[in-house]
């Protein structure tokens, strides 16, 4: 009878260690997910849209890692996560190191998923500290 709390212990642990919870984790929101996803190169910026011009909001992302790596971890899985619903950039994108389970540390992210229809607004989105993933 004293065996039983010991056996859902043990089998509480072994769910935590299980390969999943080490796998990257992208943030869903299931009315933004698009069956369009693009193979190009994604912008991932930290700038603002302009207030007027060709592009389509397409929803905000959140994005972390649930293993050690740098911030160009998240910028990787922000761009990934932007493919995925569609979007050729992401911006008002920002990149951080936070606590994740098992790590002491991991990358996580946010920003903003769009579809810029206008190549040159796209270019003048991009700057030194841009990156195409």
């Amino acid at each position: 009878m004293h065996r039983q709390p010991h056996a859902l212990l043990l089998l509480a642990c072994l769910g935590l260690c299980s390969p999943s919870i080490y796998a990257d984790s992208v943030s869903e929101t299931p009315a933004q997910v698009s069956s369009e996803a693009r193979s190009d190169k994604i912008l991932v910026t930290f700038n603002a849209l302009p207030a007027a011009g060709d592009f389509e909001v397409l929803g905000p992302i959140y994005v972390f890692k649930r293993w050690f790596g740098g911030t160009g971890a998240a910028m990787s899985l922000l761009g990934e996560k932007a493919r995925s619903m569609g979007a050729n950039a992401v911006v008002e994108s920002s990149v951080w190191l936070a606590p994740a389970f098992p790590a002491q540390v991991a990358p996580h992210g946010k920003g903003i998923a769009v579809r810029v229809n206008d190549p040159k607004l796209l270019q003048a989105l991009a700057d030194e500290s841009s990156t195409w993933e």
